[in-house]
């Protein structure tokens, strides 16, 4: 009998719950899954409803929880080194894209005016924090981080932790082409995307670049047009399926596995890849060199109103940098890894001082 094999997943937002459920319905041998998160009542009926899910599809998958709040500052290394988890998937941050939608706050204001990279301090900080924890308990655990990857995964890069790749974007992108022209096999597109691109850029010539059995695919702009129609919960839980195959390709490895996923080896943006065992390969069409898609998903980058350099340190674009200091007059221009908790601490105090605030839009209409 094969050994089961060890997945911590640290979340259990909207995104990690599709991706455990997933994952347990196509699991490719026996599996513990440890689902971690602060809300223990969350944990248990995540991994309850995924262990139904499991048995229905008849997959040895099985699911435990575990409290533990790595965002509060807990110790996630103890239950790292005693399981030696093969693959460990962040899916935990400190702002969800969720809490903006709808409302009229000044923090909703800021976000639509900076950008979703005026956000990075709150998506990293955890994400830096359980990539620390797996380099030091558990070292030959593949990590992957499925929180703003695009850019969190260039400053886990810089500062030197372990993170393989990412998950969701660039695959929820890929996952919408296939649904409109019916592909089955991911292996014949091949996608270049950012997380930028989950909205249709100001531009055309700004768009995804697609190919599909090596040619160009010029319908790509029309396309993506009819499918970013869809709510954006849905969006989020079909990048989350498509994550996990990656995970299961990570968990259990085959010969060869021909997909996309978002910042690969710290690299910005999202690509069409090759993983081989705990290998990631980019697996680019023809005429294109690794420095022309990276160079390509780096000018994208601009698009979140944030760029991060090979270093690992942050650039606001001027107009988020504008944005932010109406609200925060000395935020800085650039920051590296080492920042990171400390803008982390003073973004959580501002969200809170603007959750209180109505947007100036909303306060203008309330004037008229």
């Amino acid at each position: 009998m094969n050994r089961s094999r060890h997945v911590v997943v640290l979340g259990t937002g909207a995104f990690a719950r599709a991706l455990v459920k997933a994952f347990a319905q196509r699991a490719g041998g026996p599996t513990v899954v440890h689902i971690v998160s602060g809300d223990h009542d969350r944990a248990r009926h995540l991994a309850g409803l995924a262990n139904a899910h499991a048995a229905l599809a008849d997959r040895p998958v099985r699911c435990c929880p575990h409290r533990l709040d790595v965002p509060g500052g807990a110790d996630l290394r103890p239950l790292l080194g005693r399981h030696q988890p093969d693959v460990l998937a962040v899916c935990a941050s400190e702002y969800s894209p969720a809490e903006i939608r709808g409302t009229q706050t000044a923090w909703a204001e800021l976000i639509r005016a900076a950008g979703f990279g005026v956000t990075l301090p709150l998506q990293a900080a955890t994400a830096l924090r359980a990539a620390s924890a797996a380099a030091e308990a558990s070292p030959r655990t593949a990590v992957v981080n499925a929180c703003f990857p695009d850019a969190v995964n260039p400053v886990l890069h810089g500062a030197g932790l372990p993170v393989l790749c990412g998950l969701g974007n660039v695959s929820t992108l890929v996952s919408l082409i296939r649904s409109e022209l019916r592909i089955g096999d991911e292996s014949r597109l091949k996608v270049l995307a950012h997380h930028a691109h989950l909205h249709a850029p100001p531009t055309p010539d700004q768009e995804v670049r697609a190919w599909l059995d090596e040619q160009p695919l010029t319908a790509v702009h029309d396309i993506l047009r009819r499918e970013r129609r869809r709510p954006r919960a849905d969006l989020n839980e079909i990048g989350a399926t498509a994550g996990a195959a990656v995970l299961d390709a990570l968990t259990h490895p085959r010969d060869y596995f021909a997909g996309h996923a978002a910042a690969p080896q710290g690299r910005p943006g999202g690509y069409p890849v090759v993983i081989t065992g705990r290998s990631i390969a980019l697996r680019l069409p023809p005429g294109m060199s690794e420095r022309q898609a990276v160079a390509r998903n780096q000018e994208w980058s601009a698009l979140d109103g944030i760029t991060v350099d090979q270093q690992g340190k942050a650039h606001f674009t001027p107009g988020a940098l504008d944005a932010l200091r109406d609200h925060w007059p000395d935020a800085p221009a650039t920051f590296g890894p080492q920042d990171v908790e400390e803008l982390r601490t003073r973004q959580l105090a501002l969200r809170e001082r603007l959750h209180q605030l109505p947007a100036p839009t909303a306060r203008a209409q309330e004037g008229v």
